[in-house]
């Protein structure tokens, strides 16, 4: 795995080679030691979630220190995952899904609960998100092509084995963070910077590029241009 630096570190360095790649963020999930992490400052003592939704990612840190990253489906643009600050809620497994009435509306078939096993949408466990008030969870799926994705009801949906490995591994109250941050850029070992622009699905249109421009080492001026799908590099 990379090592990776933040912003505020990276203002104080100075390189000879730049690589930049500007891709989409629909990494898979062997590619996961690969993903650019966001600019977070995550919690020093304890476990600390945070999810980009413009990357379908989920960053697990321990202690300050990134531990695990996961491929996740976000609320779609109708339907959004609420961003900001949240805690880890109770956790049920073997859940029984009871529809929403706005999803039940949707689906118009009659059903109001589906119960624990394949069928269930909310796979093997559920992990609530926030105040319950929000009706948001981390869970699993019975459709393990959807993720990573923007097609949720506002839930983040995992693979069923990822959100089993999630929900035996994180602590209840702790903090969890859901931002939109449309770029990444990180050091490697070989002090090369890496730059990723991701998708709008929010159409939020908040890529601070001004961020950006001073995270560059001096003398290294570059226009960051979002959503251009090319890799290309200079040095």
């Amino acid at each position: 795995m990379r090592q990776k630096l933040s912003f505020q570190t990276l203002q104080k360095k100075r390189h000879e080679k730049i690589l930049f790649g500007l891709t989409a963020a629909l990494l898979t999930s062997a590619a996961a030691a690969n993903t650019l992490i966001p600019d977070v400052s995550p919690a020093s003592s304890g476990q600390h979630v945070v999810i980009n939704i413009t990357q379908q990612r989920l960053f697990l840190y321990d202690n300050g220190k990134l531990s695990k990253i996961y491929p996740v489906a976000v609320g779609k643009a109708m339907t959004q995952t609420n961003l900001g600050e949240h805690k880890i809620g109770a956790k049920a497994y073997n859940p029984v899904w009871h529809i929403p009435k706005s999803i039940q509306k949707e689906r118009n078939d009659g059903v109001k609960s589906v119960p624990a096993g394949p069928n269930n949408p909310l796979g093997p466990v559920f992990v609530r998100l926030g105040d319950p008030k929000l009706s948001l969870g981390i869970h699993g799926t019975n459709a393990p092509a959807s993720v990573p994705g923007v097609r949720s009801h506002g839930c983040v949906r995992m693979k069923s084995p990822d959100a089993l490995e999630f929900a035996k591994t994180i602590a209840t109250g702790s903090p969890a963070s859901v931002i939109y941050q449309m770029a990444s850029l990180n050091e490697d070992a070989n002090q090369n910077l890496w730059l990723a622009a991701y998708r709008d699905p929010y159409d939020k249109k908040n890529l601070d590029t001004a961020a950006l421009k001073k995270a560059l080492p001096l003398g290294q001026k570059r226009t960051v241009k979002p959503f251009l799908p090319r890799v290309w590099m200079q040095s």
